[in-house]
């Protein structure tokens, strides 16, 4: 491999078009979602609202890594934090597929999500947080590619970008 496109590749989480690609991809995840919610009326189960807050917190944190990245404990700690978000989502995207697939016994699935009393993000914020099915299998988005098999592919490069990120922070020497 190039030795200028290893560089660049490591240094992920000191480049804004970086966390700006982040960002923009979960957007365009959280609008999706409400596309098949509100036009093409399907509903979002428990696991859904789940999947959409591990995307909401991935925005958040690519939104603040382009402040973050300017200091190196800032790229650390975003790139840290989007990895263990990453882990989260496709720990999520895993529950989908006992789901779509009826592997074991499924993923249990209520008609209302499981928040913490501190955080009633399905009252908050019922347009987005808010269970209206049970568990199924999830629409078809581009041909034969499922949501879930989506999740699948965008979690594995959320881990893989944001581990390569974190280890060029300290790879790379420190700005």
């Amino acid at each position: 491999m190039n030795t200028t496109l290893a560089q660049r590749a490591l240094s992920l989480a000191s480049c804004r078009y970086f966390w700006l690609a982040v960002a923009a991809a979960m957007l365009a995840l959280e609008g999706g979602a409400l596309y098949f919610q509100y036009v093409e009326h399907y509903y979002p189960c428990e696991m859904c609202i789940y999947v959409r807050v591990w995307v909401a917190a991935i925005f958040v944190v690519s939104v603040l890594a382009l402040v973050l990245k300017r200091w190196f404990w800032g790229r650390v700690i975003a790139s840290l934090t989007g990895l263990v978000l990453s882990l989260g989502l496709a720990w999520e995207t895993w529950g989908l597929v006992k789901v779509e697939y009826n592997i074991g016994h499924g993923s249990a699935c209520g008609f209302k999500a499981n928040f913490p009393g501190w955080a009633p993000l399905d009252a908050w914020l019922p347009a987005l947080f808010k269970v209206e099915d049970l568990c199924q299998a999830t629409p078809l988005v581009l041909g034969p590619i499922s949501m879930t098999h989506g999740l699948i592919m965008i979690s594995a490069g959320l881990i893989a970008t944001m581990l390569l990120a974190l280890l060029g922070c300290f790879y790379l020497p420190k700005r």
